[in-house]
C-alpha cells in the first residue's frame, strides 16, 4: 500500500528548492529537510490564488487545521512557525487520509491524486471520482476506493495527470505559475517515483 512519507520530498523541492548537489539533501532525515524547506518556503504573493503559504501549507488550510484541534487561529506569523510535526499532521490527515491514500494499491496514482488534492483543495476529489466514474460527491468511500484499485493503473495516471494540466491552464494564477506547475505535475512518475530535474 501507499505512504505518505514518499510524498515528502517531492513536495518540499518544489515548494521550497530543496535538492543540494546531485540531490543528497533530499536523502537526509525528513526533520532536516524540513529545516532547509522552511528558510524558502514562504510565499505570500497576492497572485498566488492560495495566498500567504509555507511549504505548500496556506493560511486557510492551517486555520483548518488548528480549528480542528480547538487551537485559536494563527496568524501569518505562525504559518511562518509551523513545526515539522504539524506539517506533515496537515499532509496526513486533511489530505492523505482524506483520499484514504493508505489504501490505495499504487503509490504512483496514491502521488499523483494527493498531491492534486494538496495543491488544488478538496474539489479535486470530485475530479478523481469523475475520472474512475463513481459519484462525484466529494467523500471518499468503499466505492471510489475500490474503482481506483480496480482501475488500470497506467491508465489511470495517464488520465489524471491529462486532467490535472487542463485545470492548470484554467486556473486564474496560471498566466504566471503555468510553467511551475506544470513542471512539478511532469516530476510525478507512473513508476512511483519523482524527476527532481
Amino acid at each position: 500500500m501507499a505512504d505518505h512519507r514518499i510524498l515528502i520530498p517531492f513536495i518540499f523541492h518544489f515548494a521550497a528548492g530543496v535538492y543540494g548537489k546531485g540531490g543528497r539533501d533530499l536523502l537526509l532525515p525528513l526533520e532536516k529537510q524540513f529545516e532547509l524547506a522552511s528558510r524558502k518556503g514562504w510565499s505570500d504573493d497576492p497572485d498566488d490564488p492560495g495566498g500567504a503559504t509555507m511549504i505548500d501549507v496556506t493560511l486557510a488550510t492551517f486555520a483548518a487545521y488548528r480549528r480542528s484541534r480547538s487551537m485559536p487561529s494563527p496568524t501569518k506569523t505562525d504559518l511562518q512557525g509551523i513545526t515539522f510535526g504539524e506539517w506533515e499532521d496537515i499532509l496526513k490527515t486533511m489530505f492523505w487520509d482524506r483520499m484514504k491514500a493508505d489504501n490505495v494499491r499504487s503509490q504512483a496514482i496514491a502521488n499523483i491524486i494527493v498531491d492534486w488534492i494538496w495543491a488544488s483543495g478538496p474539489s479535486a476529489i470530485r475530479r478523481i471520482q469523475t475520472a474512475v466514474g463513481v459519484k462525484a460527491d466529494g467523500i471518499v468511500g468503499p466505492l471510489t476506493l475500490q474503482a481506483i484499485n480496480e482501475a488500470d493503473a497506467g491508465t489511470l495516471f495517464t488520465n489524471i495527470r491529462r486532467m490535472r494540466e487542463i485545470h492548470y491552464r484554467q486556473c486564474r494564477g496560471a498566466w504566471k505559475y503555468l510553467h511551475g506547475w506544470l513542471r512539478r505535475l511532469n516530476a510525478i512518475l507512473p513508476d512511483g517515483s519523482f524527476d527532481f530535474r
